[in-house]
């Protein structure tokens, strides 16, 4: 069973990624500081009281968890000794005692490794609006196009990652991209559909609320069944608020 967890900074992105993933029970300690996770009554400790030997554990990034390498690898102690798996979704997949090593490492060069972790935080920052429609660079523009097909396709997020080999956070905001332009669409749509309603209704109807009425009617018709196909589409697991462990 796939158990994701949520908590901290961009909480709303973070469950988007892990419902794309997706995962069949979702949990989240909300914008709680990282002492909240030792909390008895933590989502996360639920979440671990929760699962069983061969279960995986979904987190968006190392920093849901902790930024000291020191309660990272109580982390993965407390994993292994449940017998969990694991999976970082912007970062490669690793085995628990691969990541063990590289926090060890860390942990031992941690002077070494901040300058570069600093410049690596800028560049990335500095390449967030590489991918658009509107890049200086032509190949930046044609991968930028190949993963909105992809993203209309219904293809998930991880899937288009994976596939042009961008980071997942990339492959996210593209999507969020598309969707406001979808949006955007459908309420042009309803405009356009509005005043063709308004002045059908003028020839059959005089009065000036018969003809907003139907106006109204007809938008929100339209509106309504546009959100119930993108529900359809989307399935999302719940979000656990208390949990009862198994025996």
């Amino acid at each position: 069973m796939n158990l994701g967890y949520a908590r901290g900074f961009q909480l709303t992105q973070q469950l988007d990624m892990l419902e794309d993933y997706p995962v069949d029970e979702l949990f989240s300690d909300g914008a709680q500081e990282v002492e909240a996770l030792h909390s008895p009554t933590s989502e996360f400790q639920a979440l671990m009281n929760f699962a069983q030997p061969g279960d995986h554990l979904v987190i968006a990034s190392w920093e849901v968890i902790s930024r000291d390498y020191r309660q990272l690898l109580a982390c993965l102690d407390q994993l292994e000794t449940q017998e969990l798996t694991l999976d970082v979704l912007n970062l490669p997949q690793l085995t628990i005692e691969e990541w063990r090593q590289v926090f060890r490492w860390s942990l031992r060069n941690d002077r070494l490794l901040h300058p570069v972790l600093v410049k690596a935080g800028k560049e990335r920052d500095r390449s967030k609006d590489a991918y658009s429609l509107f890049s200086k660079e032509p190949e930046a523009r044609k991968l930028y196009r190949e993963m909105i097909w992809l993203l209309a396709e219904k293809n998930s997020v991880r899937q288009v990652a994976q596939q042009k080999r961008v980071p997942i956070e990339t492959a996210y905001r593209v999507q969020q991209e598309l969707k406001q332009v979808q949006l955007a669409f459908i309420l042009v749509i309803c405009f356009l559909l509005a005043i063709f309603s308004i002045k059908l209704a003028e020839s059959y109807f005089d009065q000036l609320w018969i003809q907003v009425a139907i106006c109204v009617v007809v938008t929100l018709v339209i509106l309504w069944n546009v959100l119930i196909d993108t529900e359809e589409t989307e399935t999302k697991p719940p979000i656990k608020e208390k949990k009862t462990p198994k025996i």
